[in-house]
């Protein structure tokens, strides 16, 4: 995993705050516009903090098995206000203890949304085993269903026997693409409606005590002293009011 340094353009943007911001549209294009991938309190500390975080996101994206997306130039009729175009370039490579420290427990989450309710979903988790591919992990199932839709074919990592290995993959897509076809034909064929009235069942539940204990803790520090009766009124509800929604 070694690259020579590489130089992208970015942009920098002094924040109402003050701090600067360093943004690469053309390297993240769905959000690059955004968000900044580096924030600095200077100018100068904030394009040292852009060159190690250009660093991580290659080295990423080549763990990923992905290609490096190619350094494009920035048009400067795109820039948003308060926007000048800089170039970045890469800090460190690949063979550093430091990318390899940032890369270590580096997964992937593979989630599958239902159209009709995007907060509900169905995941999956990846891992790089020692040959270079992705494992793909699952373990969203109960005991009932484990007969239905797993047979002997199908790996367990050891470390975590509850997880099932559905498949390797060499890129992310092939995972993306390879769980929808699974959820779509295994489980939401063989699912009963009992099955995921039990699930939103244990979902509203754990919920419901996470909230209890907000509440508990927000009692708590009325009681010490630590925040008024009316500041705590106002935190329970906003609590009431995200269950709500």
């Amino acid at each position: 995993m070694e690259y020579k340094k590489l130089v992208y353009q970015a942009c920098i943007k002094q924040h109402k705050e003050g701090d600067f911001g360093i943004y690469f549209p053309n390297l993240f294009p769905e959000d690059g516009w955004e968000y900044p991938l580096a924030v600095g309190t200077t100018r100068l500390e904030a394009i040292k903090e852009a060159q190690k975080q250009l660093a991580f996101s290659l080295a990423g994206i080549l763990y990923d098995n992905e290609d490096l997306p190619k350094p494009l130039p920035i048009q400067s009729k795109d820039l948003l206000e308060g926007m000048e175009i800089i170039d970045i370039e890469t800090a460190t490579s690949l063979d550093s203890e430091e990318i390899k420290e940032h890369l270590k427990g580096r997964h992937w989450h593979i989630s599958y949304y239902f159209e009709d309710n995007e907060d509900e979903g169905i995941e999956a988790i990846g891992y790089k085993n020692d040959q270079g591919e992705w494992d793909i992990y699952f373990d969203d199932y109960s005991e009932d269903e484990k007969t239905l839709f797993f047979d002997s074919s199908y790996k367990k990592n050891k470390e975590w026997p509850y997880n099932i290995i559905l498949f390797s993959v060499h890129l992310r897509s092939e995972a993306q693409e390879k769980f929808n076809h699974f959820v779509e034909n295994v489980i939401l064929k063989r699912r009963t409606s009992i099955e995921w009235l039990e699930r939103e069942k244990d979902r509203l539940e754990s919920e419901a005590n996470f909230n209890k204990a907000l509440n508990d803790l927000i009692d708590e520090k009325v009681k010490i002293r630590e925040i008024s009766e009316n500041e705590a009124a106002l935190m329970k509800n906003e609590i009431t009011t995200n269950v709500d929604n």
